[in-house]
């Protein structure tokens, strides 16, 4: 589980993260890349799903793939809290 006070950005960030797989899809980056990019995003939701506290886990892992990617804005949301 991560804190339920950052579930809602958390979730958000997993979906920006799709959104921006999808987006290197569609300018025929490699498939490698993009298959890279899910493998790091497929971890995330377990760490939501686990009973002991993950955050600092997630947020490590998410800024690891957000720093990989150069992705800072999904970041920045995330700390910041997406608007519901």
């Amino acid at each position: 589980m991560i804190d339920s006070n950052k579930l809602h950005s958390a979730i958000k960030a997993i979906q920006d993260l799709i959104i921006e797989a999808r987006n290197l899809a569609y300018l025929n980056q490699p498939t490698e890349k993009i298959a890279d990019l899910l493998d790091g995003v497929e971890y995330l939701p377990g760490l939501i799903l686990l009973q002991e506290d993950k955050t600092e886990w997630f947020e490590s892992y998410l800024e690891e793939i957000c720093t990989k990617y150069n992705y800072p804005g999904i970041m920045i949301r995330y700390h910041k809290g997406y608007t519901k």
